[in-house]
Formats: structure tokens, sequence, C-alpha cells
């Protein structure tokens, strides 16, 4: 349900040519770009491509997922200060239907990682609200009880 395509193992393969291309080296092996697509899996794909050319337009210096992350996080910020008065909103919405702290709390998480990742508010209202429904605190609590 996610509408933002997020990191995998075919994204990082991509950014690890790239920087082999610029960096006139071999291309790393299969682990590297394991390794890469866990520590950049929160995220997007178009981001992560963007935070990778931009990095070579700016500097020669070897790309490190550090550098990708920092670029990455400044577009989530910005997305995410931007949308302030639409997620106040739309929280002040589920408060007024009654919706305790921590399914307010965990919609709000939910919300902000998706405008994060470059989800318009319509989509990451979806996909906050489906991540929070009824169904899926259900869902949690019946797992926590077969477990316990």
């Amino acid at each position: 349900m996610n509408p933002v395509k997020t990191v995998d193992v075919f994204t990082c393969r991509e950014v690890l040519r790239i920087r082999a291309g610029v960096e006139q080296a071999p291309v790393p092996d299969e682990r590297a770009e394991y390794y890469w697509s866990e520590l950049l899996r929160d995220c997007s794909e178009s981001d992560v491509l963007e935070a990778t050319w931009a990095h070579y337009r700016t500097t020669s210096r070897t790309l490190l997922p550090g550098d990708i992350l920092e670029r990455v996080g400044v577009v989530a910020r910005n997305r995410i200060r931007s949308s302030r008065r639409v997620c106040e909103r739309l929280l002040l919405d589920r408060a007024l239907l009654g919706w305790d702290p921590d399914r307010l709390v965990r919609w709000h998480t939910t919300f902000t990682g998706e405008i994060g990742r470059g989800a318009e508010a319509e989509a990451a209202r979806a996909v906050a609200d489906a991540s929070v429904s009824d169904h899926a605190a259900l869902d949690a609590d019946a797992s926590a009880y077969a477990a316990g």
C-alpha cells in the first residue's frame, strides 16, 4: 500500500554502478548491494538516485551511504515542514473522532514518514489511516496474545 517506491537491492545496484562509473572503479560485489539496501531501505528510490547524482555534481569525494542519508534527510525534513498545516488539520480531525493518543502518534509517524518519502498528502493520509485502522489494531492485539 506504499505509494512511494522505496529502495531495494536493485536501486542500490544502480547507485553502486553510478559510483563505479564516476570513480572509474570496479563495481562492488553483491554483499555491498545488500549492505547499502539495508542502510537506505526507508528512503525513496528517486530521492536516493537524485542524492547520488547531487553528490557527484558538488564533490569529488567517494560516495558513502551517509552522504545519501544526509541529503535525503534534508529533502524529507523540507517536505514534512511544508505539509505541517495539512498534518495538523488531519490530526485534529482524527482527535475529534475520539482516537486515543497512541493511535494518533502512530498515525502521525506513518503520515510524516510517507510525506518525507515524497508521497502526496492524500496518499500519505490513506496509508496512515490504513496503518492504524481498527482492523490493523485488532490484528496487532491478536498477534500479541498469540505470542504470549
